[in-house]
């Protein structure tokens, strides 16, 4: 175990957080997730995705401090992202897990852009009475720094042709598309917001921007997109239909897949859309 010397909560607090952060940049590969365990100024455990096999960050130190017979009950965790509380895989959530342990307080230095995911670790948390914080935000903006290769995932996409899914209540409806991650490849900035159960807004803000290509169901369909109608500003995309955005670059055609509606269209609380793409390059 590790002991820090006397200091005020706040500042043992924030050491434990950049302890977290800095176990997530060992990570492997681009979902980088660090955890710390402590109990005051000791800490009891760290872990960080990947340093166990098939292990979250969580659940690494977690299961480092039982190998240790270190009792957790009431300690504190500091994580980089928000614990997992997926209820769609087989996997016990991070979040049920912590709860199980015994941990008394959640420190979340960024909550998971997964659509799957956001908040529904805190919320899992909070209705088992663990207490919640996040962490500074100087330090939000490193656990974010830390993982942004994976909560990228979630707001930027990449390619002539590809596709994505995202929680389109979130990052105000922002999805961006780019050609490639160079800097100052072409790209689109596709703004989405809530219209139904099956069918979505594509929002431009004002009118020249946006276009619903009516009736087409396959992006060859399409032979000139300048030839669509750009009079609307935020056309209805139905679940199936294609919406188009252009720029100075070029077009980008959405074709929308899937739409999981928000709670007050019959949604389960997962909120999400699926697109796939096509860019046109002027």
């Amino acid at each position: 175990m590790e002991s820090l010397a006397d200091s005020p909560a706040l500042e043992v607090n924030r050491s434990h957080a950049s302890r977290a952060i800095a176990e997530a940049l060992k990570c492997p590969g681009n979902a980088r997730v660090g955890a710390v365990i402590a109990r005051g100024d000791t800490i009891l455990a760290t872990g960080f995705r990947g340093e166990l096999d098939g292990l979250h960050a969580e659940q690494v130190a977690l299961v480092k401090a039982e190998d240790r017979g270190l009792n957790v009950r009431g300690a504190t965790l500091f994580t980089t992202l928000e614990p997992c509380a997926n209820s769609r895989t087989r996997r016990v959530p991070c979040a049920e897990l912590i709860a199980s342990a015994g941990i008394g307080e959640v420190h979340i230095g960024e909550y998971d852009p997964n659509p799957q995911i956001y908040r529904r670790g805190w919320k899992q948390l909070r209705d088992h009475g663990v207490a919640l914080r996040d962490f500074p935000a100087d330090l939000r903006e490193s656990a974010h720094q830390a993982g942004h290769n994976f909560t990228k995932l979630f707001t930027r996409g990449y390619g002539m042709s590809a596709g994505a899914k995202f929680d389109f209540t979130q990052n105000g409806g922002r999805f961006t598309i780019a050609v490639d991650e160079d800097e100052g490849s072409p790209a689109w900035g596709t703004e989405w917001s809530n219209c139904g159960a099956r069918a979505i807004y594509l929002y431009g803000g004002q009118s020249g921007i946006v276009a619903l290509a009516r009736y087409a169901e396959q992006f060859d369909e399409i032979d000139d997109p300048d030839a669509l109608d750009y009079g609307h500003h935020s056309p209805k995309i139905a679940v199936g239909s294609i919406g188009v955005m252009r720029n100075e670059h070029g077009h980008v055609l959405c074709k929308v897949t899937a739409i999981e509606p928000t709670e007050d269209y019959g949604g389960t609380g997962h909120v999400s859309v699926t697109i796939n793409w096509q860019i046109r390059l002027r």
